[in-house]
């Protein structure tokens, strides 16, 4: 014999054994997928960068309101719930359809 230690078999994925699958009772068909849910209302778009916010009713009127996206102040609530609201406010109202 010689001194060479065995060599491990060569694994060959290229042509898998075919698997038998006993033919059972037929899955039923899926469900189609639940549609998106619809994008949020929003009653305020800022003005230098255009995303939306809304503003909770539960803040204070001294509470300084900043834009989510640039973080451009843009008024105080106070400002927000004035009617019409101040020409200084960094937003706009969203229009509704």
């Amino acid at each position: 014999m010689s001194d060479e230690p065995k060599r491990r078999p060569i694994l060959s994925l290229k042509n898998p054994p075919k698997v038998v699958v006993p033919e059972g009772p037929k899955r039923p068909a899926r469900a189609p997928p639940a549609p998106p849910p619809p994008p949020p209302q929003y009653d305020w778009k800022c003005k230098p960068c255009g995303a939306g916010l809304s503003i909770e009713e539960t803040l204070a009127d001294d509470v300084v309101i900043r834009c989510p996206a640039c973080n451009a102040k843009l008024g105080t609530v106070a400002d927000f719930r004035a009617d019409p609201p101040p020409t200084k406010l960094r937003a706009r109202p969203t229009k509704r359809a």
